[in-house]
């Protein structure tokens, strides 16, 4: 009797076929409310940004807390 393994269930296996999303916790500060400008009061981060902060990479999600603590340093 041939025992078979699924390739997703060998972890080196799986990070190669699994997308890379970030792991940074989400900025949301639950105070969603968009601005005239197009960003969130709370956050600072604009709709498509919110949207796309689950699929950004560890990188992406890095840049963006910069950009967002450069908005907020901008407001003040």
């Amino acid at each position: 009797m041939k025992t078979y393994v699924c390739s997703m269930s060998i972890p080196h296996v799986r990070r190669r076929i699994a997308p890379r999303f970030g792991s940074t916790p989400s900025p949301c500060v639950k105070v969603c409310e968009i601005d005239d400008d197009g960003f969130c009061l709370g956050c600072k981060r604009t709709v498509d940004e919110i949207r796309d902060w689950m699929i950004m990479s560890d990188y992406e999600q890095q840049l963006l807390l910069c950009e967002l603590k450069r908005r907020h340093n901008e407001k003040n």
